[in-house]
């Protein structure tokens, strides 16, 4: 016979997600009987499943690259065991980065019918480490459906050191009023040389230089990337722009007058007077012009205590000191 029960949430509800549950069955009668409990909820799933419309291939094997002659770079793979069945009739999607980047920012490549894949060296940035990667489902010519395999194991290469100019320029246009470039150089260089975007609207229109240029170091290689946004003020009518990264030319006018270097004194001398003074001299360096007039410094302390230093400034090619080394006495100029 069935019976209804009635049920209750338990004490720990109010902070359990699984809290207990109490069901509570009245029946009269003192007679021992077996329960079953069974809830009048339909509790299962069911599925009709099309084998060729939910196939998942198993990843590819064997993914290699090799350098070729032109100097690009080759991908081969093949695939899995098991899938060979599909035949040529597998796509493919194959993916690479730099190995410092994210993969959510790797260039992706779609192909078909194929298990190689040319990668241009126009399109990779000299110098730097990459890593591919590839994945497979069925194409619709096989007459079969359903996602992407799984990830095949990684490869990973170096291209070739590149020279000092710039790399890596690339523009991105945000759809509205800005158009964003960026480009990495060499920090070595980036003390001595300064880089500029230059860009035109039009064939017509004269090349204007974009700023401010914004810096950001690369802790991982010894690059930095430089950027700078265009205003695009009309994107309809001006939809192609030209772009280019160069050294700037600084220019500043040097007096040479105001900028003159004199050799250091030769033949410095201490000799030791009568009156027990302590003469220095040397020999000055002299000019073509004679109306430039040297002044000169002149330090001095005692023996292995240079932050003692004592400093003296004079006009002639020699003074007297007396009293003990590295104490600041008066000076008789000579």
């Amino acid at each position: 016979k069935e019976m209804t029960c009635r049920f209750h949430k338990g004490e720990n509800h109010a902070d359990c997600q699984n809290f207990t549950m109490h069901w509570v069955c009245h029946r009269h009668g003192y007679d021992q009987r077996t329960y079953n409990f069974k809830f009048d909820l339909t509790l299962h799933a069911e599925l009709k499943v099309y084998l060729f419309q939910n196939v998942q291939t198993l990843p590819p094997q064997n993914l290699s690259v090799s350098l070729m002659t032109s100097r690009d770079f080759l991908l081969t793979w093949k695939a899995a065991d098991g899938s060979q069945g599909l035949g040529n009739a597998l796509e493919y999607e194959v993916t690479y980065k730099r190995e410092w980047e994210s993969w959510e920012k790797a260039a992706s490549l779609l192909l078909s019918n194929t298990t190689h894949c040319r990668l241009s060296h126009k399109n990779l940035v000299p110098g730097s480490s990459y890593v591919a990667r590839v994945r497979a489902k069925p194409g619709q010519a096989s007459g079969f459906s359903g996602q992407y395999s799984e990830w095949s194991t990684e490869v990973s290469w170096e291209t070739p050191e590149g020279a000092l100019q710039p790399r890596n320029l690339r523009c991105l246009f945000n759809g509205a009023d800005r158009l964003t470039c960026s480009w990495e150089v060499k920090k070595a260089i980036i003390t001595s040389v300064i880089f500029g975007l230059f860009f035109r609207a039009s064939q017509a229109s004269a090349e204007e230089e974009c700023s401010p240029v914004h810096e950001k170091a690369l802790t991982h290689i010894p690059y930095v990337v430089q950027s700078c946004e265009i205003p695009v003020s009309n994107s309809s009518s001006q939809s192609w722009y030209h772009v280019s990264v160069r050294a700037k030319m600084e220019e500043k006018v040097i007096e040479a007058y105001k900028n003159i270097k004199v050799l250091p004194p030769a033949n410095v001398s201490v000799t030791v007077t009568e009156s027990q003074e302590y003469e220095l001299r040397w020999i000055k360096h002299t000019f073509q012009y004679g109306f430039i007039k040297q002044r000169y410094q002149v330090e001095y302390w005692k023996n292995n205590q240079y932050e003692k230093v004592c400093l003296r400034k004079c006009r002639s090619p020699g003074f007297l000191f007396a009293g003990q080394m590295g104490r600041t006495v008066p000076l008789t100029f000579i």
